[in-house]
């Protein structure tokens, strides 16, 4: 005997995988999505991260991998992979509560631009440090969990120059426009 599969009624019961980034522009904000029973692939990117600011130095490096092996520590957070690239991070990880996920990435976050960019209360360093929100997608246990820990590592052997950079495919136009600030006027119907 054949089971039925259950019908949704709408997209709009669908869980969204995806938060963040380039994802979530022109949209309003909405809850991180979480599953305390899968991984997580999280991406933080600054544009400012090059020079003397870069993620890469050796001090700040160091910094930045003593930083999140404390903070997953202390958050119960488990790490699968790192990669500490010139001016973004990647991490696959898993938390057990959302709570300790958002401390995880707010913490690492937070410290990791207060301590490169040398900005204290009173001093602050003049513009975000961060591009974006972290983006995050929730990864299916199996060949979408190896696929993304391959996709970790290549970034960390490209970062270390063990094998040439790889061209990304670029993002869809669709996902990449920003909302336009103009409003549209509107005609009121005066009789």
């Amino acid at each position: 005997m054949k089971l039925a599969k259950q019908l949704l009624l709408d997209e709009s019961f669908k869980q969204e995988l995806k938060h963040g980034g380039e994802s979530r522009i022109g949209k309003r904000k909405i809850a991180r999505p979480i599953d305390p029973k899968r991984a997580m692939h999280v991406i933080l990117r600054s544009s400012v991260a090059t020079g003397r600011y870069s993620l890469r130095i050796r001090r700040h490096r160091d910094f930045i991998a003593k930083l999140v092996e404390t903070t997953s520590v202390k958050w119960g957070i488990r790490i699968y992979e790192t990669s500490i690239n010139g001016n973004h991070l990647h991490f696959l990880l898993k938390g057990d509560t959302r709570k300790s996920i958002q401390n995880f990435l707010r913490v690492v976050a937070a410290q990791t631009a207060t301590f490169i960019t040398g900005a204290r209360k009173g001093k602050p360093f003049g513009k975000r440090f961060w591009d974006l929100p972290a983006f995050s997608r929730i990864i299916e246990w199996g060949k979408a969990f190896l696929k993304a820990k391959k996709y970790v590592i290549q970034n960390v052997l490209e970062t270390l120059g063990v094998i040439p950079y790889q061209p990304r495919p670029k993002p869809s136009q669709r996902t990449m426009r920003r909302p336009s600030l103009t409003v549209p006027s509107r005609r009121l119907n005066r009789t």
